[in-house]
This record gives C-alpha cells, structure tokens and sequence, in this order.
C-alpha cells in the first residue's frame, strides 16, 4: 500500500511533464528489487520457520546494511540515468506539439513519424532495463539472505542469468507485464501483485543458487 500511494504521488508529480511521465513507470522496474527488501525478509523468515510480521520485514536493512545501502545507491543512479536518457531521447526525435503525458504517449504510438523515436526508446530503455535486471535478480535477496558483499551477490546474479537465460528472460517479461498490469490499474493492483512478485522473486533466488 504504502509503494502504490508512493507511486502515485510521482505520477502526480510528473502528470503535466510529458519527459518525465513515461520515465517515471518505466524507471519503477530498474528500483522495484530495492523496494522488495521487506518482501525478501519475510519469505527469509517464512522458510526458516521464524517469526514474520510487518515490523521484522522493515528490520531487513540491518542484515547487511553496507551492501544494501551500496545496491539501493546504484538503484537510485540507474533510476536517475533513465530519467536523464529519457528527457535527451524525446527531446532529440520527438517533432511533434507539446501535449499533456498520456495525449502525447498517445500521439507518439499511434502517428509513423514518432515511430524512430519509439524504436529508440524501446532500445535503451530495454538495454537499461536488462542490464539491471541481470545484476539484480539473484543479488537483492541474495543481500538479504546472506551476509555478502555486494561485488559477490552482483557476480552471481550476472552468473545465474547467464547459466539460465531463457527461463529468467521469461521470467523478466513476467515481471515487465506484471507490473504494467499493476500501473494499469491504477497503482491498486500493485497492492496484490508487488508482494507476490517480491515471494516469488526471493523462491527463484533460492532455486538458483546453493
């Protein structure tokens, strides 16, 4: 709940900045492994057979809080890297009038001389996206389970989805449509989709590694 009233708050935000609007959903992919910390906590705690309520999934942090707060830090600056990769991308191939976010989004998909624009976006978004999710798919739980360093939990992730990169490029796209469905609802689905995609991410961290 309190994820979705936060995302709410930037879309409002962002609503009258059409550069912004559309950085603002897609960049949530490239923070959602930090967001999911308490998550991890919880099903940690689930499968060791301990105590697991709200207030010990916000403890999740002082596990290992140096890596943590090093990867919440590249988080923010791949966050902040799309939003500025964003605003030059429209600025250089959008031609088009100024309009409000979604009549724009609109007038970008549905008219062909946008659709370069488009084709870029989609390339370094995509690019971005993937990247983070290689290092962060096995490495945000793995932080949270284990008491490693950072450069550790990185190596291994780009390890697990080298070893395994269809499934977890299935699994990536699960996530993508997952949480487009939840910015499709209004941020109300998030409330049932983003704690089980949190579970679920931390039972595919531990299936992929010893």
């Amino acid at each position: 709940v309190a994820i979705a009233v936060a995302g709410a708050v930037i879309l409002g935000v962002t609503a009258r900045l059409p550069y912004l609007f559309a950085a603002a959903i897609t960049g949530f992919l490239l923070v959602a492994p930090m967001l999911a910390a308490g998550l991890y906590e919880l099903s940690r705690r689930y499968l060791a057979g301990e105590q697991a309520t709200l207030v010990d999934s916000m403890w999740a942090w002082r596990r290992n809080p140096s890596a943590l707060v090093g990867f919440a830090l590249l988080s923010i600056l791949a966050g902040t890297a799309w939003q500025v990769a964003s605003v030059v991308i429209v600025a250089l191939f959008y031609k088009g009038p100024a309009l409000a976010p979604m009549a724009m989004m609109i007038e970008v998909l549905v008219n062909p001389q946008h659709y370069l624009l488009v084709f870029v976006y989609m390339c370094v978004g995509g690019l971005l996206a993937a990247l983070v999710f290689a290092v962060s798919v096995v490495s945000m739980p793995m932080l949270v389970d284990r008491r490693c360093d950072l450069l550790t939990a990185l190596v291994t992730s780009v390890n697990a989805v080298a070893e395994n990169p269809l499934p977890l490029a299935l699994w990536a796209t699960i996530l993508m449509l997952l949480t487009g469905l939840g910015f499709a609802t209004l941020l109300l689905g998030m409330i049932v989709i983003l704690p089980w995609l949190g579970h679920a991410s931390f039972h595919a961290y531990k299936d992929l590694v010893r």
